[in-house]
């Protein structure tokens, strides 16, 4: 049975939030926090007085909730990705949810289909085979359903309706979080707060100046065999996405797979990305954890404004090799040396 946001929407803010420090007047720090993509979800806010503070932080994270709703591959949200996925027919998508999937349909051209919103079937094979490799027949119509071109979109106005592919199913798996992130900053801007950083399993953004004016501390997390921090950078007005092959932040381990192949991505320790927004940063990292070095180096130069890439290279063991794009031109602290 399909069901509407708002009836359970109160609920899971209500159980799950927790209020760590507030702060009486503007300019002292208040931070919530709320499950979310089976993770956690964190708003941090220093310039509001703290009632107004606790209310624009709570909109933020009752969004975050709703979209982990319609970005449910098995929900049951009218107009969320479940309905999609489990329809045959024409649809009408939440704005929201047109708004996900045109966005990640164009990263997935930009990667020439090696990372897009339509590996759903492809990872749900690799997640039943638990460790073996699936069904060579199974992958083969997986990856054919994974293509960029599985989904038609009609637009009109004001609604836009999609139909999937035979074999193409919708999963917002290394884009979701961003986009929620995306999402919460823009509730957050119309609350008027204009320095904050929201957070959701190894996904960032940031507004303004942070605690001390130069920007939000993010640590870009040790390699396996290292005991020291990667990087440590500054945030001003700047989101920050990171993917490795161990866990960060308290976030199990995605194995991505390649939507070309089907075959899981390697030859990558971690990648980490930093652009505007949230989505394109966790999108990008994705895609280029799955596209590997040369070939995201190369795709890198047509993207305009241009971000800034970090990449470890190595099978997990050992010293990872780095190499970086753009890097260099971030506030950053302090540096590993291997």
């Amino acid at each position: 049975m399909q069901t509407t946001i708002a009836t359970s929407t109160a609920l899971i803010v209500a159980t799950t939030l927790s209020v760590w420090l507030a702060g009486p007047v503007a300019g002292e720090p208040l931070r919530l926090a709320a499950d979310a993509f089976g993770t956690q979800a964190e708003v941090e806010i220093r310039d509001l007085p703290h009632d107004q503070a606790v209310a624009a932080a709570r909109a933020a994270l009752h969004e975050i909730f709703d979209i982990g709703q319609l970005l449910d591959p098995d929900g049951t949200i009218v107009g969320g990705l479940g309905v999609l996925n489990a329809s045959s027919e024409f649809l009408e998508l939440e704005p929201r949810v047109s708004d996900f999937l045109r966005r990640g349909l164009q990263f997935c051209l930009w990667t020439n289909g090696a990372h897009g919103p339509l590996g759903g079937e492809l990872y749900r094979l690799w997640r039943s085979a638990q460790g073996k490799i699936p069904n060579p027949n199974d992958l083969r119509d997986a990856v054919i359903g994974a293509q960029c071109a599985g989904i038609t979109l009609n637009f009109g106005e004001p609604t836009i309706h999609a139909k999937l592919s035979l074999g193409s199913r919708a999963e917002a798996i290394a884009m979701g979080r961003g986009f929620a992130v995306d999402r919460a900053v823009e509730v957050l801007r119309q609350a008027g707060v204009e320095n904050a950083m929201v957070e959701i399993g190894g996904v960032w953004r940031a507004m303004g100046g942070g605690p001390g004016g130069e920007g939000w501390l993010a640590v870009i997390p040790a390699a396996p065999g290292q005991t020291k921090p990667t990087d440590r950078i500054f945030l001003r007005d700047q989101s920050l996405a990171i993917f490795g092959i161990q866990s960060i932040n308290r976030e199990p381990v995605i194995r991505l797979v390649d939507q070309r192949t089907g075959v899981p991505a390697t030859g990558m320790v971690m990648v980490a990305t930093v652009t505007e927004q949230a989505m394109d940063a966790e999108a990008l990292a994705a895609g280029l954890f799955v596209a590997g070095l040369r070939e995201g180096q190369m795709r890198l130069g047509g993207l305009e404004p241009r971000p800034s890439v970090f990449w470890l290279l190595g099978q997990g063991k050992g010293e990872p090799l780095e190499s970086t794009y753009r890097w260099s031109e971030l506030t950053r602290i302090s540096r590993t040396v291997y």
